[in-house]
């Protein structure tokens, strides 16, 4: 907490998960209430957290927005210096309605998706975060759009192409990436990579090694990436670090085009 403290001090952005996720998925989700999480939210100013959302949401559409829309104004009720970030779950086909509804009844500036929600295949979640963003743009003001469990760093680039701002995912410290050609590997097969960065001739655990590689790599892809949105060149910064192939499908799949 103490480290926390000092780092947001310094500047640092703090992000907050509310552990729904987890206590869901290890079926323990008796354990982890709402309350819960709001005891920790109240004892800590970090910067973000993401909401308290309901894996299990209604399938009326307006019960889902009125259930997201309680829940998002009980999780800011509990501390005014944290800005929540609102989870939206259902099917790829809901979500843009359910973003853009939640955003006019709450007014937030920033709605997350679970990557998992947007399709089977990368192409039809791609056009899902196309289908999202083009919802959040009529809302008549920008919208961040954040997908949880996106770390790969092709699918990262795919996905801010078609309308995504951020991302989080585990690529970065359950893989190994390979900086001359972008794409991931097992994490055991670092070796074969580690030669691409300084780190190599660290004195410090295979371990660190491979992760300090990796950060190495999404701290410069993300800044190329970023700069990449903001000068308009993201066709060519796509063009430029995908595979041939890879490039070819998406331009004809989603209609990208060379600049």
């Amino acid at each position: 907490m103490k480290e926390l403290a000092e780092a947001k001090g310094n500047g640092a952005a703090i992000l907050m998960d509310s552990g729904n996720y987890e206590s869901f998925w290890h079926r323990e989700s008796d354990k982890w209430k709402q309350e819960d999480f709001h005891k920790v939210l109240s004892a800590f100013e970090c910067s973000f957290a993401f909401g308290f959302d309901e894996q299990m949401p209604p399938e009326n559409r307006d019960d889902h927005i009125k259930l997201m829309h309680a829940r998002y104004e009980k999780d800011r009720s509990i501390n005014d210096q944290v800005y929540i970030i609102p989870i939206v779950h259902g099917k790829h086909e809901d979500l843009p309605g359910l973003c853009s509804g939640l955003v006019g009844i709450t007014g937030v500036d920033f709605v997350a998706v679970p990557e998992r929600c947007l399709g089977d295949g990368i192409i039809a979640r791609a056009l899902c975060v196309r289908a999202i963003r083009e919802a959040l743009d009529a809302t008549g003001k920008y919208i961040g759009l954040h997908l949880l469990g996106t770390g790969n760093p092709i699918s990262i680039a795919t996905y801010t192409r078609m309308g995504a701002d951020s991302f989080d995912g585990l690529e970065w410290c359950q893989t190994c990436v390979d900086h001359e050609t972008n794409l991931l590997f097992h994490f055991t097969q670092a070796d074969f990579f580690m030669d691409q960065t300084d780190w190599a001739n660290m004195d410090v655990p295979f371990l660190a090694k491979t992760l300090a590689h990796n950060l190495d790599f999404y701290d410069k892809w993300m800044e190329e990436l970023s700069s990449s949105v903001h000068s308009n060149r993201m066709d060519e910064f796509c063009r430029k670090n995908f595979p041939n192939k890879i490039y070819e499908i998406c331009k004809e799949k989603l209609g990208w085009l060379d600049d």
